[in-house]
């Protein structure tokens, strides 16, 4: 579902027939020719170093740093692999890198042994963390209670190497503060959270609702049961397929969360904090009808509410970008066997662990999946945390070569250490070869919340005065340039020809996303004029309309000969 980005705030961009290609004269500087994208055009094979994460803990679930690259196995796609990198890192090794140069020292700071002095600094990956509190599945005074449980490892924690961003959902993902090492912003942004209403309130009021319906059709019934029933399984039906409209909402801020955080380097991490999510929505009620009116088939018209693919496609997603889905059950420890005051007489117990199981199991599954940790069942979190914040600075990080195939192809990863079966492994267990393509358009997406810094084509982007398109649209001009000594010219006839993908995005304030948009582009020189186009940059006109708001736009362009990618960004104002 792509609810969010199909909006009609945003039109797609202008069709090809409406680019004017062209070229301008800018004088550079000598020392700006290059070669020809500096390549040989030979018959190469793209080779990669697949790189997997492994956090590894004992019984007692403290990580365990003590392991060698030959305790290690790894299966890729069940045939085992040499493992060609290896490194430990540790909290002392991560910390001392860190340490301020001013201020007291850092109280987990140690003495680095001698030889991981010698691990360069750049090797240490960046930690993202997006905090995401998912409003629409949220009881206000559960929220509440677990962001003022957060604060401390927020404080803690924000700090290079992490950084953290808060968004949260109500109908749509919404960032709220993006990425910082600033714990004070993302402290007053988790407050602002707290002045939204949460969505699980009443939607535990209509589940409330139908149990108390169904009692009274217990009392009342005698030669009605039938009527009864139907009346009972019509309000069961109402609430399932409102709970899973809900749910597509979920899935897809969910997706979106996932997609923006795909083109960053390092460790990706998601924080969602929710009360659950149904597996199958309302499953506990088709019980209680199958139960009360002795209509196994009941249950059975509930399990088509079942959304197991869906969940799986979202873990598969995860891992296909490399983020890892940790999850907090925010309605901490429930008796499920207990009576509510709500209801007008007990609760099936049966029914009650069915309603609390269909919620929390959804969390393990997604953690558990993509390699993170799940917080469920705990009236206090602030213990549990310390296994995320272990997350960040204990790990294994192990790499094994793997042949391109230049296409998008899933494969299974299964890590294991065999000497030790009492230790716990946790990693993602599946890897999303990605073509090239999709690398850029994933951080043209990242682009949108997140600057990028990696523009070796030196691309321009400028945008023009905007004009009315309609009454409430309006066309604002955009112009992409790149010097031409930056992208590979081949000889093809009497010409020299390039070519180059252009990839854009745009995004409101309000979260309010466009798909990304690809365009083909020919550059073609006459020979005769070759030495002189060196000289020059190339530019690539087009439109965006818009309605009136605040908007990033986002831009990628791939050099289809030299394979390699540039980024940038901008900031565009429509008004009325």
């Amino acid at each position: 579902m792509r609810g969010i980005a199909t909006l009609a705030l945003l039109a797609a961009l202008l069709g090809v027939g409406s680019l004017v290609v062209g070229q301008e004269q800018e004088a550079d500087d000598g020392d700006s020719i290059r070669p020809i994208g500096g390549l040989a055009f030979v018959d190469e094979l793209e080779v990669t170093v697949v790189n997997v994460v492994a956090y590894v803990t004992d019984k007692q679930g403290s990580a365990v740093t003590n392991l060698t690259k030959d305790d290690f196995r790894i299966l890729h796609d069940g045939e085992e692999r040499p493992i060609s990198n290896f490194q430990l890192y540790t909290e002392e090794l991560i910390r001392t890198y860190y340490q301020p140069e001013e201020g007291p020292p850092l109280a987990a700071a140690a003495e680095p042994q001698a030889e991981i002095e010698a691990q360069p600094l750049t090797a240490i990956q960046p930690v993202w963390m997006m905090i995401l509190v998912d409003n629409d599945n949220l009881q206000p005074l559960d929220r509440n209670r677990v962001l003022g449980q957060l604060r401390s490892f927020v404080r803690e924690n924000t700090r290079p190497p992490v950084q953290m961003m808060v968004a949260s959902t109500n109908r749509r993902l919404k960032i709220e503060q993006e990425f910082t090492d600033d714990s004070t912003e993302i402290l007053g942004a988790l407050e602002g959270v707290k002045m939204t209403t949460g969505g699980r309130t009443s939607r535990d009021s209509a589940r409330a609702d139908v149990y108390d319906e169904l009692d009274r059709f217990n009392e009342a019934q005698t030669s009605s049961g039938q009527s009864s029933l139907q009346q009972a399984r019509g309000l069961a039906v109402s609430f399932a397929e409102e709970e899973l409209n809900g749910l597509q909402f979920t899935f897809g801020a969910i997706r979106e969360a996932v997609n923006l955080l795909a083109g960053l380097p390092g460790k990706k991490m998601i924080l969602h904090v929710s009360n659950g999510l149904p597996m199958t929505p309302g499953i506990d009620l088709f019980y209680a009808l199958s139960n009360a009116y002795n209509e196994p088939g009941m249950v059975t018209e509930g399990m088509r509410y079942a959304q197991t693919r869906q969940f799986e496609s979202l873990v598969k997603n995860a891992n296909a970008q490399g983020v890892a889905l940790y999850t907090i059950g925010a309605g901490g420890l429930e008796n499920v066997a207990m009576g509510s005051a709500e209801h007008n007489s007990p609760r099936d117990t049966v029914a009650a662990s069915m309603e609390h199981d269909n919620y929390i199991d959804t969390l393990r599954f997604i953690a558990e999946e993509t390699g993170g940790v799940a917080i469920v069942n705990a009236n206090d979190i602030r213990p549990r945390l310390d296994r995320v914040e272990q997350d960040f600075y204990s790990y294994y990080s192990l790499g094994y070569n793997l042949q391109m195939s230049g296409a998008d192809k899933v494969h299974q990863v299964k890590l294991t250490v065999p000497g030790h079966p009492d230790y716990d492994i946790r990693y993602q267990r599946r890897f999303v070869e990605k073509a090239l393509e999709s690398r850029v358009q994933d951080k043209v997406l990242t682009g949108l919340v997140i600057p990028l810094d990696e523009n070796p084509i030196q691309i321009l982007l400028e945008t023009g005065d905007q004009a009315p398109a309609s009454e409430d649209r309006w066309t604002v001009p955009f112009k992409l340039s790149f010097p031409l000594a930056n992208i590979a010219l081949l000889p093809e006839g009497g010409d020299y020809v390039g070519r180059v993908s252009l990839f854009i995005a745009a995004r409101d304030t309000e979260g309010k996303q466009s798909d990304v948009v690809r365009q083909e582009h020919e550059v073609r020189v006459a020979a005769a004029d070759y030495e002189e186009a060196q000289r020059r940059r190339f530019s690539v006109q087009a439109s965006l309309l818009m309605e009136a708001g605040s908007f990033k736009v986002s831009v990628g362009l791939l050099d289809q000969m030299t394979r390699q990618a540039g980024f940038t960004t901008t900031s565009v104002v429509v008004t009325k």
